[in-house]
């Protein structure tokens, strides 16, 4: 029998975080969104917050875990029995009966066990599946620039990993901490019932096993942190190499990237190396601790048998209690470790369900109907403080025109749509639609009002069908049709397995290039908003996959206000107005031809893209 230690930390976290059976998953995740503990000032108070939402669950578990821990008892009181009184008597019928009546109690112990696994277990699921949920909305939820700054795995290491670890400690608080303390108050209560002064000196160690554990706990969370973090770093270069594999290999990057991915899985590795080396250390320390304290008990027991004082019965009966003292403390040994790899998880959920500046989509005025009239005035915007992206930036779109923005690369083109959209939010100026400042519209409406299809349109790994309902949710197969015919894509659709519900793969990776930007304006068709935002489609097609796209877009474009990044003179020529781009900053507007007479960096863009040698936005942002 050993005793390893009590953590102290552990033993304070007692509701558990139980939803109700008849639930449905989508009401309970509404009914978390709605119960979400306020901001917390540490791990602790969060876990604590969570756990006070499911009052009938917990309720539900301790019952079932009380009535197993008491049950536990029978075993310790059937020795004492068969020893002292048994034995001696040579009573064979009472024999019997006490092996039958601690049989049926070990089985009750266990089936009872079993139910609250199978419980704990559809909790565990439940719970995860409520925080994620809320983690996930928050992601979403928050602003472009977040995501400037945070990379893709480890945002998936902290929904993946940390959500389930974060909902642990609050399983293992009600399920084996709770559980743990009764059991350990009601056999000091036995054993001091026994012999007062042998339970004195089985209490001995525990002193020092506490504050050991405290010690531990306070010096164990930071490791426990940095190692999450790591895991996290290597998840984002993991995702990362995955998600570039095709350029890995196109530049053969690969002995460079496996290098990259070595040093940051070496991190990890060192990372997981000093926690382990901790608990290696801490373990046996308790561990001997605890063997010190039974071999007391036994020595002491004995001498106090030979005294008189105690029966070997009652030693017996002592020593099995010593079990079952010192079993709930290494159970709150393991407690530890689950809790402060919950406590550090939780602290990395926490970071994003408490970050400041998550988008409101309501907030503000809706539209209604939208006659298309964009102005910029005075717009400015920085990325990096020091280094504006737009400076002073005016334009004018009548409704109905097709304005196009023409530029070379980091002029600020696409920073301008950013901005239209509400990505960003200027610096200054303003930015009005029909005459009203854009900031005072809510979101939702204003990203209603616009279709955007950019120049690598992202497709989701799901079906045709799914990515064109991205459009108009509720649209019909007949729809879809309609939308794929005006895109140009029908023919390659019904060409495919499934048709409509033919799996496009990660990225769209089953498709073309041609062939998904045919899909995202079918997408935008589908849509049928009164403004239309084109990063230019055709840049990076055959050209005729570019011919078919351009018959799509020009009847994309038919009665809306449309904005173009273009990158070829044929956009350009089509435009109602084009505005030259340079560094921010608007350096030209007007027509082809009168930019052509005027504009000299104009002049140099449409030279080019005519000779074939480039283009629109192809040249150096000095030029002219």
């Amino acid at each position: 029998m050993r005793a390893p230690c009590a953590p102290p930390i552990v033993v304070v976290v007692g509701p558990f975080d139980f939803d109700n059976d008849n639930d449905k998953d989508n009401e309970s995740a509404m009914c978390f969104r709605r119960a979400m503990p306020p901001r917390s000032a540490s791990p602790v108070h969060f876990l604590l917050g969570l756990a006070s939402r499911y009052p009938e669950r917990i309720i539900r578990g301790l019952v079932m875990a009380v009535a197993g821990t008491l049950l536990t008892f029978v075993v310790p009181n059937t020795a004492r029995w068969i020893i002292d009184e048994v034995i001696p008597h040579r009573d064979l019928d009472r024999l019997r009966s006490v092996v039958l009546f601690t049989l049926g109690a070990m089985l009750l112990r266990q089936f009872l066990y079993t139910l609250r696994t199978l419980a704990n277990n559809e909790f565990h699921l439940r719970m995860t599946f409520d925080l994620r949920a809320r983690l996930h909305e928050k992601v979403q939820l928050l602003p472009i620039q977040w995501f400037d700054h945070q990379s893709t795995g480890d945002t998936i290491t902290r929904m993946s990993d940390d959500v389930p670890a974060t909902q642990r400690a609050i399983l293992d608080a009600v399920d084996q901490c709770v559980p743990a303390i009764l059991q350990i108050v009601i056999t000091i209560v036995i054993m001091h019932s026994i012999h007062g002064m042998l339970t004195l000196v089985a209490f001995l160690p525990l002193p020092f096993i506490a504050f050991g554990a405290w010690g531990f706990g306070r010096w164990i969370f930071p490791r426990e942190l940095k190692a999450r973090e790591a895991a996290g770093g290597l998840a984002s270069v993991l995702s990362d190499n995955v998600a570039g594999i095709r350029q890995i290999k196109s530049f053969t990057m690969e002995a460079a990237k496996q290098r990259v991915f070595e040093a940051s899985s070496a991190r990890y590795k060192e990372m997981q190396t000093s926690l382990q080396r901790a608990w290696s250390i801490y373990g046996p320390a308790m561990g001997f601790v605890g063997d010190v304290g039974v071999l007391l008990v036994m020595g002491c027991g004995a001498l106090w048998c030979i005294a008189g004082e105690l029966t070997v019965g009652e030693l017996g009966q002592f020593l099995l209690l010593m079990g079952l003292l010192f079993d709930p403390l290494a159970r709150m040994n393991a407690l530890a470790t689950s809790f402060v790899g919950s406590a550090a998880a939780a602290q990395r959920v926490i970071d994003v369900l408490e970050m400041e500046g998550a988008e409101d989509l309501d907030a503000g005025h809706d539209l209604e109907e939208v006659r298309g009239e964009i102005r910029f005035v005075g717009v400015g915007f920085h990325h990096v403080p020091e280094r504006p992206t737009v400076t002073g930036l005016d334009l004018a779109v009548e409704p109905g025109q097709t304005v196009a923005l023409v530029g070379a690369t980091g002029a600020g083109k696409s920073t301008t749509f950013q901005l239209l959209t509400r990505f960003y939010e200027p610096d200054e100026g303003e930015i009005l639609l029909d005459g009203r400042p854009i900031r005072d519209l809510s979101k939702k409406s204003l990203r209603d009002a616009i279709a955007y299809v950019t120049q690598e349109s992202y497709l989701f790994n799901e079906s045709i069908r799914d990515n064109l309902k991205a459009g108009k949710t509720d649209a019909t197969d007949e729809e879809l049709w309609d939308a794929l015919d005006a895109a140009c894509a029908r023919e390659f659709v019904e060409r495919l397995d499934g048709q409509l519900g033919a799996n496009v793969g990660e990225r769209g990776g089953r498709l073309s290039g041609g062939e998904k930007q045919r899909i995202a304006i079918a997408r935008a068709f589908l849509k049928d908003a009164p403004i239309l935002l084109l990063d230019e489609a055709t840049s990076a097609v055959d050209a005729k996959s570019e011919e078919l796209i351009k018959r799509a877009i020009d009847r994309l474009r038919e009665n809306r206000t449309c904005l173009v990044i273009a990158h070829r003179l044929s956009t350009v020529r089509d435009a109602d107005r084009i505005y030259v781009m340079q560094e921010g900053r608007i350096i030209g507007q007007g027509s082809h031809s009168d930019l052509m007479a005027t504009n000299a960096t104009y002049a140099e863009l449409a030279r080019l893209s005519l000779s074939g040698g480039a283009a629109l936005d192809s040249v150096s942002s000095s030029s002219g």
